[in-house]
């Protein structure tokens, strides 16, 4: 088969699989957040960390039925907990559920689970408050996968949707990952790893121009809002391959800001970093289904931070743009 590399040519990527395995997980392991415990609700936990492709509900129970609903989408963890400290902010303006899954099954059936979970959800409750979505890291990818693979685009009708740090493209550190046979061999432990290729015939379902229109089809740009970190080890905006610049651009969106640096949160750890959860609190507090919750509130020690933000990043010389 021509596409084996020579032996002594394929041990320096055989050597590197475990490692590219491991980086390309996307999200830390944070300790695991009790607090929803003390709400009377023993169970809620422990279906968050079964991560059984289920929607879980976690919100305090209330006679309010016509809130808005909030959907989490975690990361490529084990600990779907990270997203806890979102939980306990929001969970009194918004009926709040996780998916929870296991990130460790195929990108397109966790897709395929998440939309048979919303028509699920949709047909209880309709979400008459509406619907938003925020997705972390690696879970842009399982529901931009999602929205393409769906037959029914009206179940996102009214959707708007925010993306911390995705990997969209792709993730920087999945670059490496061209030959076929070490695709097949680190898709065996790690199937973040190869949806997360800029390469590739997936790359190009999901991240191209038909994949992408059918996306903004459901998910309409001006309800989309994409929240990055300044050098992010995972982003592609430094690529110079137009392809994977046009893919880059198409997952953004064209609603982008970018957290400085200087500001310290990264990745990993952006779900439990106080300023990263406040610039999430600005952009949920100007979405319409949250206009009317009330002044916003800021980690004391982030002032005017949102000042430093800025858009579509690299957009003046990639030579991309929205949907090809």
């Amino acid at each position: 088969m021509k596409f084996f590399l020579k032996p002594w040519r394929q041990l320096p990527a055989l050597a590197a699989l475990g490692l590219v395995g491991g980086l390309l997980g996307g999200c830390a392991v944070v300790p695991a957040n009790q607090s929803l415990l003390k709400d009377g609700q023993p169970g809620v936990l422990k279906a968050v960390m079964e991560r059984k492709d289920r929607l879980v509900h976690l919100s305090r129970p209330a006679d309010d039925d016509h809130k808005p609903a909030l959907l989490l989408l975690h990361g490529a963890t084990d600990d779907p907990t990270e997203m806890m400290d979102i939980v306990q902010e929001w969970r009194g303006t918004y009926d709040v559920f996780l998916y929870s899954y296991n990130y460790h099954e195929h990108v397109q059936t966790l897709a395929t689970r998440l939309v048979d979970e919303l028509k699920r959800l949709k047909a209880k409750n309709n979400f008459p408050g509406g619907l938003t979505i925020v997705t972390f890291s690696y879970s842009a990818i399982v529901f931009r996968t999602a929205v393409i693979q769906a037959d029914d685009p009206a179940l996102f009708a009214g959707v708007s949707l925010v993306q911390l740090v995705p990997t969209a493209g792709g993730s920087f550190l999945a670059r490496s990952l061209r030959n076929p046979l070490v695709v097949f061999l680190v898709s065996l432990t790690s199937q973040p790893s190869t949806a997360e290729r800029p390469y590739g015939r997936f790359a190009e379902e999901i991240w191209g121009g038909a994949g992408s229109k059918k996306f903004y089809a459901a998910i309409p740009p001006e309800r989309m809002h994409t929240i990055l970190i300044e050098a992010d080890e995972h982003s592609l905006a430094g690529v110079k391959n137009l392809q994977i610049q046009a893919h880059y651009h198409n997952g953004l969106g064209p609603n982008v800001v970018v957290i400085p640096k200087s500001f310290g949160v990264t990745h990993d750890y952006f779900p439990t970093n106080p300023v990263g959860r406040a610039y999430l609190r600005k952009v949920l507090e100007a979405l319409p289904a949250t206009a009317d919750n009330g002044p916003a509130t800021t980690p004391a020690n982030a002032p005017g931070i949102f000042a430093h933000t800025r858009l579509n990043p690299g957009a003046e010389n990639s030579g991309a743009g929205l949907v090809q």
